[in-house]
């Protein structure tokens, strides 16, 4: 089955390969698995060049987010909307091809990205954590892309991964590289350390080259340690995708949404901040965007920090959060 994209929009390529039956296999066993050399090297150097334009200011959260720039760690969140590259590589690439693949949903949509850029020598970990607990969403049927634009080794900050945990029935708290008062408000229990407990539970982890891509399901428990390398900047892009199951679950202590998107609780992602990429691109999903960058909306930034303020959360509260 192949995608339909309206006719002035780029074709995508097809992938440089699918993921064999094995890989799919191990994937749905373990939660995590490393496939190699699935994006080429032009993408690679136009997100290369794309990353370092937005960590110098052209960027969603800017200065603040999970910035720790003094420690040498840069993220940023829904960046596509302001960045064509970023925008090219979530919906017109090969992604949502291997996306339908692992997800084999009738339906594919583009959920967003988020890069993690550790410089040489950042002592910023990623602390222990799973995916799902940090999104306003419920459903099963998300996957996420982690693509190396360096080489990666577990001292320059490999994420490590909890084999099978993925199948627990235990949530864990939200937790920031920066540990976000925000994010970790919730009652969930935060995760244990499991660097700590090598030999109670089996710790999943690669060395990668550029074009490797991590491929983990959002329950699955990773984290990874500062980057030790006193010569290897580790940057990483993970791009997510969502399929039939998966729909709006407003709540408390999640990613903020900056910018609205028409949807109420229970409804399937969709529209312009959550675009269908697979079985075919819907041109009123992405028109705007089309024409250029599509800053944050005011009223959703609005509506975010007065819910942070109603919270205890900003000037007026007795806690701060990285939004404020």
């Amino acid at each position: 089955m192949s995608r339909s994209i309206p006719a002035k929009y780029p074709t995508p390529p097809s992938p440089l390969r699918y993921l064999e039956k094995k890989e799919l296999a191990a994937l749905a066993e373990d939660g995590a698995i490393c496939a190699r050399a699935l994006i080429n090297e032009e993408t690679l150097e136009r997100m290369r060049e794309a990353t370092e334009v937005v960590i110098r200011g052209d960027g969603v959260l800017g200065d603040g987010g999970i910035n720790l720039a003094d420690q040498g760690f840069h993220g940023d969140i829904f960046v596509w909307k302001l960045n064509d590259a970023f925008r090219d590589l979530a919906l017109f690439s090969s992604l949502p091809a291997l996306a339908h693949q692992v997800l084999g949903t009738e339906r594919v949509n583009f959920f967003y990205e988020q890069f993690f850029i550790k410089r040489a020598g950042s002592p910023v970990k990623t602390p222990w954590h799973q995916d799902i607990p940090f999104w306003p969403v419920a459903g099963s049927q998300i996957v996420s892309f982690w693509i190396t634009l360096d080489p990666v080794t577990r001292e320059s900050s490999g994420l490590e991964f909890v084999r099978g945990s993925h199948r627990w029935d235990e949530r864990f708290k939200a937790v920031t590289p920066n540990y976000d008062p925000y994010m970790m408000d919730s009652e969930l229990p935060p995760a244990p350390d499991f660097a700590t407990q090598r030999d109670e539970v089996d710790l999943l982890g690669w060395d990668m080259e550029p074009g490797d891509v991590l491929i983990f399901d959002p329950v699955v428990c990773h984290g990874s340690a500062g980057n030790a390398s006193n010569t290897q900047d580790r940057r990483a892009l993970a791009f997510r995708y969502s399929g039939d199951d998966v729909v709006f679950a407003p709540r408390h202590a999640t990613m903020p949404l900056l910018w609205e998107h028409g949807l109420e609780p229970g409804d399937r992602l969709g529209g312009s901040l959550f675009p269908q990429v697979w079985p075919q691109v819907i041109e009123s999903e992405i028109a705007r965007r089309w024409e250029g960058p599509e800053p944050p909306s005011p009223k959703a930034v609005g509506e975010f920090l007065k819910h942070l303020q109603d919270s205890g959360f900003g000037p007026k509260g007795d806690k701060r959060s990285i939004f404020n």
